[in-house]
């Protein structure tokens, strides 16, 4: 039988839900730092079944508290309350990002995010993931629903996007389909080892035809999680050799 439903509610506390059950499990040593710059030292939970919810909040126990008892309940904080924070070995920094391409409801509130830090020096990188549709309006059974939420679910946690910026930049860029030579040529060895595919990423040639585009483009989408590693681990690279310089 044939029905309307309107998931993104019931999703939400499913969703929610489960992220609070998992994250008794899971909370991490770490800090907090606060807006007026006050360090907290916490024990945070990090949501990686829906890592988008760790860009608006996150839960944690306080160190002094946690210690006298783990079992203490936690607290919430907003990415609107703090500037960075890191748990595990894991840091997150406040980026302010509009997302042109997905604009929502909740972007009228808030484009602050708590954004993992992949690289910083002179490129800072930042993994962003795309929020879920405020509304979902189905005409669909019940097990065609769950099956489009997942299908939905899978496609923005492998639909991140690697946000950078160079020096005093204040546009980010997504680095899947920015043209990071323009990032590398001022340090060729870096330069030379990223065209030629030497840290993993897909090689770029000089001049390449349109089906050769076609094909290069196809490849870093299928392999999206080889190809980060290897952005990643180039923008790592070139910082490393620019420590200091600018």
């Amino acid at each position: 039988m044939k029905k309307i439903l309107w998931t993104n509610f019931i999703a939400a506390i499913l969703l929610l839900s489960f992220s609070v059950c998992k994250a008794e499990d899971t909370y991490q040593p770490g800090y907090i730092i606060l807006n007026d710059g006050t360090r907290v030292g916490a024990f945070i939970a990090l949501n990686d079944d829906a890592p988008w919810y760790n860009q608006r909040y996150i839960r944690y126990k306080d160190s002094a508290a946690f210690a006298a008892d783990p079992n203490v309940k936690s607290k919430k904080i907003k990415v609107d309350d703090m500037k960075s924070f890191q748990a595990g070995t894991r840091i997150f920094d406040k980026i302010h990002y509009v997302n042109l391409e997905n604009l929502q409801l909740k972007s009228m509130g808030t484009n602050d995010h708590m954004l993992e830090r992949l690289a910083i020096g002179r490129i800072n990188a930042h993994r962003f993931y795309q929020y879920p549709q405020d509304f979902v309006v189905y005409v669909a059974s019940d097990e065609e629903v769950e099956q489009k939420e997942a299908e939905k679910k899978n496609d923005l946690i492998k639909g991140y996007k690697i946000l950078v910026q160079k020096d005093d930049e204040t546009k980010l860029h997504d680095a899947f389909d920015f043209d990071l030579q323009k990032y590398f040529k001022d340090t060729p060895d870096v330069l030379e080892k990223f065209q030629s595919g030497g840290y993993g990423n897909q090689p770029i040639a000089a001049h390449m035809s349109l089906t050769q585009r076609m094909v290069s483009l196809a490849k870093k989408s299928a392999f999206k999680p080889e190809e980060a590693d290897g952005i990643i681990a180039a923008l790592n690279d070139y910082n490393d050799k620019n420590a200091g310089k600018k």
